[in-house]
């Protein structure tokens, strides 16, 4: 089972104890190719997103322990999955995947990848069924993993990508760049809600004869990179003294009439050895009588794709082409003295040769009987130049056994010719080892010192290392901690590692809202003499940041922008549609003054405006009525505003209210409650003091009747003006005359109810007037006896204290009671303050003064 692997045990920094959200965590689970090199697969996740690296098997292993392992992981989940190259513990396992699990994304590769991937696969079948013993079926055949028309029906699931061009799908970003291991390889640059991780895969930093080497992608930052460790911290010879020590081994073996074998992959580094084997060879002519093969049923196919990208290689491979074209020079795959060999069968084994030969780790096909034919002669020579899995015979060979097991000739002859049986007397045939073992790293992998320079380079926080043998792997990731530099990872397979990565969410501004926004200023300089313009600068610059835009705010694929109303449609892409609503009722007896004085408690400033939709008294949506035969003249309707324009009141004759506004979720807010305010408008007392007048009337009151109970004295029953017989005399209404502290209380209740109780606070220090010139500015004692008086003439007129302030966000106003007069710097804070103040004032005040 996956086991979250510790933070501890990655010899890291010790993270915070801030909570982390999952979703900001990167979870990396290696499902092969962890503490080992073989059946390479890797998952990563971040905010929902799944992205599946490379589908290998392992060479070394049979039946389904080669696969990684599948079965930890729904891969229902994966969106993408990236191949890095062809050879077979990178990409091999692909058609098990597609056709035989719940696999549901997309694949990619590069498009000599793909073409080369098809036929090394159908060879990979071939040789499977035609070489491999073991128990299975009845004709000595093994249990495939998938059959050659499971490889035909999914190859067009595969989609081709270009070096250097970025890709997208369901919110992830990928770009491939070139990786110089073989043709096509390439490392992946992922994005993923702006979180970029980097996968080399195999790369080479090497300058050879034909590839493009690895470089670090220009200008981006990298947060996580996962590279190889294949080598751990060795370190290479230069090139140059490797290609002239295989050279001199080859020639003195040939000229001692000798057989040697080069065991390669049908594709990789075998074309890289031709390249350098006809370059001596032309060069060298007494070495020409010696033939080279390459022994390999893909030879022919495989160059031809070659000859097809030669965009996809370095420059030394473009210019001789080029002078192939213009017919001055040979082409670059054109080989004068290297002859393809499809098979053994017409092979004239006489005298020295050299022989490449796949596969190139010796597990079965034509290198492997050409080993166990050439092993018993010590004359013959078998030189490794690539890297070998542990438990292949590749690797095995290289300790120098005195035997090797015979699965190829064994096979062919059915007698046990060659001699010895197998450790345990098994029935396995051996085969004497007397020919030599030499190696030459040819391998196109990344030495430990190029390796920790490119990571150094890359310069990203957190390293995952893989594709590396557990010793080589600890060493490097020692080698890279020593540099206190990095959090390094070393996970074995179905180990899953979390780790926490906290993003700053970031959005454009875009459209006509970009013209609006200010650029924020630059710094001020902290230099000498420039203190004021320094610090003007840095008001200023405080003051953009502060700055409101209001706007949509649109997330797509992870990318926020930040737009107009009106942009949608051209930068998001999407309809946008304008509802517009209407209410009417009737009013009995208010008239436009008393609406128009409503709103204006409530909302503040009420705009009056000319209705320019009516036509003949008709409003908006309405049809348009034909005019009668004689034109009636008609009084023009009144048009209010609200909170600037978002409610529309039309007032007609007759107490007809029409409200009319734009569908959104500011503005039903505003309509309910402008709503509100006219349907309490013709009951409200406040309402009913503005709209009464002072008026005589003919009907006369009984001596008894007191309307408002604020008379001194009641009448008794008789007449004469006593108390009733319980000798209680009816109280003055409490309400009639109110003191200055209750007043201001009610006021300040008002307000609260208003702005908030903690934005409303009481200003103890009376406004002054302006010093004149007969005072000092100096002069404390004379404004505080100035401040004394003014506060002793106030109270003297019923005013507690000078003034309120009220504060909402950022904008204070401060209202002085004496005349209600409002200082703000924001108009409209200032318009709303000095209305809503009035309306309380007027509020608080009884029905009868």
């Amino acid at each position: 089972m996956a086991t979250k692997r510790p933070h501890a045990a990655m010899n890291a920094a010790p993270e915070d104890d801030e909570p982390v959200d999952p979703s900001d965590e990167l979870m990396f689970l290696a499902l092969g190719g962890g503490n080992e090199v073989g059946r390479s697969c890797h998952i990563i996740q971040y905010k929902g997103k799944t992205v599946m690296l490379d589908a290998g098997v392992h060479p070394a292993l049979e039946g389904l322990a080669v696969l990684p392992f599948y079965d930890e992981f729904d891969l229902s989940t994966v969106d993408i999955l990236l191949v890095t190259h062809f050879h077979m513990d990178h990409a091999a396992s692909l058609p098990y995947v597609l056709s035989k699990t719940n696999f549901a994304g997309k694949v990619y590769m590069t498009h000599p990848t793909k073409a080369i991937y098809k036929w090394m696969m159908q060879d990979s079948v071939r040789v499977q069924n035609t070489h491999t013993s073991g128990a299975g079926s009845a004709d000595g055949y093994v249990n495939q993993l998938f059959s050659e028309q499971d490889i035909l029906s999914t190859l067009p699931l595969i989609n081709t990508i270009s070096f250097n061009t970025t890709h997208t799908h369901n919110g992830i970003r990928f770009t491939p760049y070139p990786a110089g291991h073989v043709l096509g390889a390439c490392m992946y640059l992922i994005e993923i809600a702006g979180l970029n991780v980097m996968f080399t895969g195999d790369y080479s930093r090497e300058n050879d004869r034909h590839l493009i080497p690895a470089a670090v992608p220009p200008n981006v930052k990298v947060d996580c990179l996962i590279t190889e460790s294949t080598f751990g911290v060795s370190t290479s010879i230069p090139r140059s003294e490797r290609e002239a020590a295989l050279m001199k081994s080859i020639t003195r073996i040939v000229g001692g009439g000798g057989r040697c074998l080069l065991p390669v992959p049908a594709i990789g580094n075998a074309q890289e050895l031709m390249l350098i084997l006809e370059d001596y060879w032309a060069r060298h002519p007494e070495y020409q009588q010696y033939p080279i093969y390459y022994a390999s049923a893909l030879a022919r196919k495989c160059m031809i794709v070659y000859q097809t990208y030669i965009d996809a290689m370095n420059d030394n491979i473009r210019k001789k082409f080029q002078a192939s074209q213009a017919g001055t020079g040979q082409g670059p795959w054109d080989f004068k003295f290297i002859r393809s060999l499809r098979g053994l069968e017409k092979f004239e084994d006489i005298g020295g040769c050299v022989m490449l030969a796949s596969p190139g780790m010796l597990q079965n096909g034509v290198s492997r009987s050409l080993l166990e034919r050439w092993a018993p002669n010590d004359k013959n020579a078998v030189i490794i130049t690539g890297y070998n899995v542990e438990g292949t015979m590749a690797r095995t060979i290289q300790t120098n056994p005195d035997t090797i097991p015979a699965i190829m000739t064994g096979r062919q002859q059915g007698q046990g010719l060659l001699g010895k049986r197998g450790p345990g007397g098994d029935d396995q045939q051996m085969i004497q080892r007397r020919c030599k073992v030499e190696e030459f790293s040819f391998a196109a992998h990344v030495d430990g010192q190029e390796n920790r320079i490119f990571v150094e380079e890359v310069n990203a926080p957190v390293v995952i290392l893989v594709h590396g043998e557990k010793h080589n792997m600890n060493r490097f990731k020692s080698r890279l901690l020593s540099l206190q530099k990095f959090k390094v990872y070393s996970p074995a397979n179905c180990e899953e590692v979390r780790i926490p990565f906290r993003r700053e969410k970031v959005a454009r501004v875009v459209g006509r809202l970009a013209s609006r926004v200010q650029p924020l200023p630059t710094p001020p300089k902290s230099e000498e003499g420039d203190d004021e313009d320094g610090e003007g600068e840095a008001k200023r610059r405080k003051e953009a940041e502060q700055q409101v835009v209001s706007g949509v705010l649109v997330q797509n694929d992870f990318k926020l922008s930040l737009m107009a109303p009106e942009d949608l449609r051209e930068y998001a892409g999407l309809t946008t549609t304008t509802i517009i609503c209407r209410q009417r009722l009737t009013l009995a007896a208010a008239g436009t003054e008393l609406i128009r004085w409503a709103l204006e408690g409530t909302f503040g400033t009420v705009t009056v405006v000319a209705d320019k939709h009516m036509t003949n008294g008709n409003s908006i949506g309405h049809e348009k009525v034909e005019d009668a035969d004689e034109e009636v003249p008609r009084q023009d309707d009144t048009v209010f505003e609200v909170m600037g324009g978002a409610v529309r009141l039309i007032c007609r004759q007759g107490g007809e209210v029409e409200l009319e506004w734009e569908g959104n979720a500011t503005n039903d807010g505003i309509a309910d409650a402008v709503m509100a305010v006219l349907l309490t408008l013709e009951s409200s007392p406040a309402a009913v003091k503005q709209s009464s007048k002072l008026h005589s009337h003919g009907h006369e009151h009984s001596d008894e009747y007191d309307p408002f109970g604020d008379s001194t004295e009641v009448k008794a029953p008789n007449g004469v003006g006593e108390a009733d017989t319980n000798g209680k005399k009816p109280g003055k209404n409490p309400f009639a005359n109110l003191d200055p502290e209750t007043k201001l209380n009610r006021l300040f209740m008002f307000l609260e109810a208003q702005f908030g109780e903690q934005a409303i606070q009481p200003i103890a220090e009376p406004k002054l007037p302006e010093l004149n010139g007969s005072a000092e500015e100096g002069d404390d004692v004379g404004r505080e006896k100035a401040a004394a008086t003014e506060l002793a003439r106030l109270h003297g007129v019923g005013i507690p204290v000078p003034g309120i302030q009220i504060s909402v966000d950022k904008m204070v106003a401060k209202v002085w009671l004496e005349h209600l007069e409002v200082e703000c710097g924001h108009k409209s804070f200032a318009d709303r303050v000095r209305a809503v103040t009035e309306r309380s004032m007027q509020t608080i005040q009884p029905l009868w003064q």
